[in-house]
């Protein structure tokens, strides 16, 4: 067991991405900090850990592996912290996927000469696979961007709340719009967009959230953010795709548009941000933006979010929890 009161921090993907660069900012402002790397692919995960600990030869990296798509595989990740760990300061909800099938160039050339700004924001151009279910039984997008993280949530509530002050923290996007999601349709199973509807089901359940928490005085307290746009491999799309956009982001990012963070480092700021300001200055109706000037400044902003509906947050908060209750009893069936 974790004896010493250093902060613990679990990100969720954190060995690529933003996730990755969750890690390396929280190291730089703590070295003391001990993350836990909950990462799907082993070989993967040692990979990020080895260059992690080059950078911080005294960090502190654990490895734990998960699935965040399959309730079962969280159930036990949530076993395996609770028997390793007395406490969790921080936790990060940022592993996802954005499910493709492919590009549609005539939107490509028709988004990129309408508004290049929303096309460079935006997955409008890839075609989002719909109506994919998982082994769970469960939209697959869904399950990997949401409910995964409301049972790591739920289960980790006990450490969250010993820390005196837990914070879970879920990655959003810049895109996701309360026009993407359907409340009779929460898992995004019929949705064009399954990937902005996930997101903002992530603004619903991180924001409401903490209306229960306060109910049931749990010393915890949820956020959203958003990376803004990351040259990410998300949605497996070809590599070279991903490069001709990385060269494209840093044009526009010279021209002033500050949503182009491009790596995951720049895109990790809001987390962080949001991990350790003072509670007194944050505002848990926002969602908290990284932003990066053309001078390769990166900065955090918080913007509010004008159509987000509490009635709307409760329901999706009720069927994540009937789903995450009837997971709970199957598993405790002999």
């Amino acid at each position: 067991m974790t004896t010493k009161r250093s902060k613990v921090a679990v990100i969720t993907g954190a060995n690529a991405g933003v996730g990755y660069g969750i890690a390396q900012r929280l190291l730089e402002e703590d070295p003391f900090t001990s993350v836990v790397m909950a990462c799907r692919n082993h070989t993967r995960a040692s990979r990020a850990r080895e260059s992690l600990l080059a950078q911080f030869p005294d960090a502190h990296i654990d490895i734990k592996l998960v699935d965040i798509s399959s309730a079962m595989s969280v159930l036990d990740f949530c076993k395996a912290m609770q028997n390793s760990y007395t406490h969790i300061d921080f936790l990060f909800c940022n592993a996802g996927v954005l499910s493709t099938s492919g590009i549609n160039w005539g939107q490509v050339i028709w988004l990129f000469l309408a508004n290049p700004v929303s096309f460079l924001e935006s997955s409008d151009a890839t075609v989002q696979i719909v109506g994919e279910i998982n082994d769970d039984g469960m939209g697959s997008v869904f399950a990997a961007n949401v409910f995964g993280h409301y049972i790591m949530a739920r289960e980790l509530e006990p450490l969250l709340h010993r820390s005196g002050g837990g914070r879970v923290i879920w990655t959003s996007s810049v895109t996701a719009e309360d026009s993407m999601f359907d409340i009779e349709d929460w898992q995004g199973i019929k949705s064009q967009l399954p990937y902005e509807s996930s997101k903002w089901a992530c603004d619903l359940v991180a924001i409401g959230s903490n209306a229960r928490y306060a109910n049931q005085k749990q010393d915890i307290v949820s956020f959203t953010t958003s990376p803004g746009v990351v040259a990410s491999s998300i949605g497996n799309l070809p590599i070279w795709i991903t490069k001709l956009r990385t060269l494209i982001h840093y044009a526009f990012r010279f021209a002033g548009v500050t949503s182009q963070n491009i790596t995951g480092y720049r895109g990790a700021i809001a987390d962080v941000f949001v991990a350790l300001q003072p509670l007194n200055a944050l505002n848990y109706f926002c969602r908290y933006t990284s932003l990066t000037s053309w001078r390769g400044v990166s900065y955090t902003e918080p913007v509010m979010l004008p159509d987000y509906d509490p009635m709307t947050a409760e329901k999706l908060l009720q069927h994540c929890e009937l789903a995450y209750q009837a997971w709970k009893n199957k598993c405790a069936q002999p």
